[in-house]
């Protein structure tokens, strides 16, 4: 089963950046660094005490998906909407730069926005970003300032784009981003304490 976790109130959530590398070390200590494979982002997530009728219905979603097998949608509030100002449509620019540096190309970090009027505001450091044609989360890594003056804002993000986007056509989400996850472990448990309340807690992983 797919679809959208039912709730999005969580007391606690943890926000980690994963990258793979390999490090080797000479007998005089100098080290070599790579990294290999791509970065992904994984999240724990504690719920709040719940009603048994609460609970339930979240749980029974948590067991369709069958362990690690299924993926599914989760907007954590707490962290996937941004801390600036920007309202409307963003939308990525048909254009490649160098200086500065933009490209809609795999591989890139940093991509054009049309500045025309239809947004309008600020986007942040450490906010998070989805571009609508794939499902991998990014984050700003520079502020962006959109105020209608006719140009072609800089959008600069971390990790490097996985797909290709279409300047254009591509448009930004920054509110209630949407993580695509999978459970990272197969048991799925919970508890009840003497107050007759439900717990739960879970550790997702993005899929990309």
């Amino acid at each position: 089963m797919a679809g959208t976790f039912p709730t999005a109130g969580f007391t606690a959530t943890e926000l980690k950046s994963n990258t793979n590398s390999r490090l080797t070390e000479s007998i005089n200590g100098k080290t070599q660094r790579l990294k290999i494979g791509a970065q992904y982002f994984s999240l724990k997530l504690k719920s709040p005490p719940l009603t048994r009728s609460a609970f339930n219905e979240i749980y029974s979603f948590i067991i369709q998906q069958d362990g690690q097998v299924e993926s599914f949608t989760l907007s954590p509030p707490e962290i996937s909407s941004t801390t600036g100002t920007m309202t409307g449509v963003i939308t990525t620019a048909n254009v490649t730069s160098v200086d500065p540096a933009m490209s809609q190309s795999a591989g890139s970090t940093a991509v054009g926005v049309t500045d025309d009027g239809t947004p309008s505001g600020t986007l942040k450091k450490g906010d998070l970003i989805k571009f609508s044609n794939h499902d991998k989360v990014y984050m700003l890594t520079e502020n962006l300032t959109l105020a209608n003056d006719s140009a072609v804002k800089q959008m600069s993000f971390h990790p490097p784009l996985t797909t290709s986007i279409s300047g254009g056509s591509t448009t930004v989400t920054y509110n209630s981003v949407p993580f695509k996850v999978f459970f990272t472990t197969d048991e799925l448990s919970y508890e009840v304490q003497t107050d007759g309340l439900y717990r739960y807690e879970i550790s997702v992983r993005e899929e990309i």
